[in-house]
């Protein structure tokens, strides 16, 4: 799970390459559910096309509301040669879009018990931890879901045992806590914003440890069920690994998939389909009618503030074409996703690839989004 694309991005470089495939690469024809009837759909089709056509991609969903409509286009294949079109209800690791579910998660713990995000991690956790701080100033929860903590990226010790195909099944809650115990913070938290997956699996170690239930069942009682996100989770039934996509690299090669996140999994173990995503980002949109307003409203303050970055618990505030917008992308072995939601104009986006991050998904995304937030 890499960095958003916050820096890929570099807040006003839109656009400076575009989808179009490399001339070098074979043409083929792109498989789409596109129907072309509007003007918008053929929009879609001149943008998408050209990325799908590339000999190294597999598949791409996209899902659309604008204009108070909501529409799904399918490129590609969810296995190279099955000659299956990927639908709103296609499955994708969504990786690190998980962070914006495991925010959620915390705020409704929290608020459900009358705490705070001010409150100090070690509150949190087993008492021979030592307090993990800097200069008489603690990690609290809000830093965990800002990126402000101060934690790393990953633990030192992380690629001890890893498995390259399947990184994250090695490292338990205890090895995050045996990390803790001789870990020493160098800088205040909350002072300098660093992307940490350590702080996001560490927030879903919290949550399992005070709830006494595994991650997937907090996110299933908490969020799918009242949400109505019913594809939305980590374990997948015989129906579910029947309708999930292959996971490809960015050279087009088929890669297992993370099928076990471990002490990681707040921070990328959630698959989800377009349909979902899309339900969950009207969700945002229209909170103030939602089961959970309460908790949506305090995910989406901003607790973080420093030049062009603004962060609040698990979201990226980001502008898009002089707009405002949440922003989260993720990225595993296998699959790129991204949603962005436009809260002025009422547009939620959701791109789902099934290949791994690389600069064609990257450019592909850019000039979606600059075409979908007019």
């Amino acid at each position: 799970m890499r960095k958003p694309l916050l820096f890929v991005f570099a807040f006003v470089l839109f656009i400076a390459t575009s989808c179009k495939k490399d001339d070098s690469e074979p043409s083929q024809e792109v498989e789409t559910n596109n129907p072309l009837l509007t003007d918008f759909d053929k929009r879609i089709n001149e943008i998408i096309a050209p990325y799908a056509n590339s000999s190294s991609t597999a598949s791409l969903s996209i899902g659309i509301f604008k204009d108070n409509q909501t529409s799904y286009y399918g490129y590609g294949e969810t296995k190279k040669g099955n000659n299956t079109i990927p639908d709103s209800e296609t499955l994708y690791e969504i990786g690190s879009i998980t962070k914006t579910f495991t925010a959620l998660l915390m705020i409704d713990y929290l608020q459900t018990n009358s705490l705070s995000i001010e409150n100090p991690i070690n509150n949190f956790l087993p008492s021979d931890i030592p307090i993990v701080q800097h200069d008489g100033n603690p990690i609290r929860i809000k830093h965990l879901l800002n990126h402000t903590s101060g934690l790393p990226r990953l633990p030192d010790d992380f690629e001890t045992g890893m498995d390259p195909n399947n990184p994250y099944k090695h490292y338990d809650s205890s090895k995050v806590y045996s990390y803790l115990k001789n870990f020493t913070l160098q800088i205040n938290p909350g002072q300098t914003w660093e992307y940490s997956n350590l702080g996001a699996g560490l927030s879903g170690i919290i949550l399992e440890r005070q709830n006494h239930k595994s991650y997937e069942q907090l996110l299933i009682e908490k969020i799918c069920t009242p949400l109505g996100l019913g594809k939305t989770k980590i374990t997948l039934n015989s129906a579910d690994s029947s309708n999930f996509a292959f996971g490809y690299n960015s050279y087009g090669r088929q890669v297992p998939y993370w099928d076990d996140m471990n002490a990681f999994k707040g921070a990328g173990a959630i698959k989800s389909n377009a349909k979902d995503l899309i339900l969950y980002g009207k969700t945002i949109l229209n909170h103030e009618s939602s089961v959970l307003k309460t908790q949506i409203d305090s995910c989406l303050n901003v607790t973080y503030e420093s030049n062009d970055l603004q962060m609040a618990s698990g979201w990226l505030n980001l502008k898009f074409n002089g707009n405002e917008c949440l922003f989260h992308d993720g990225g595993t072995g296998g699959f790129n996703s991204y949603i962005v939601i436009d809260k002025a104009k009422s547009i939620v986006l959701v791109i789902l690839f099934n290949n791994a991050p690389s600069s064609k998904t990257e450019n592909c995304f850019l000039e979606l989004v600059e075409e979908v937030l007019k």
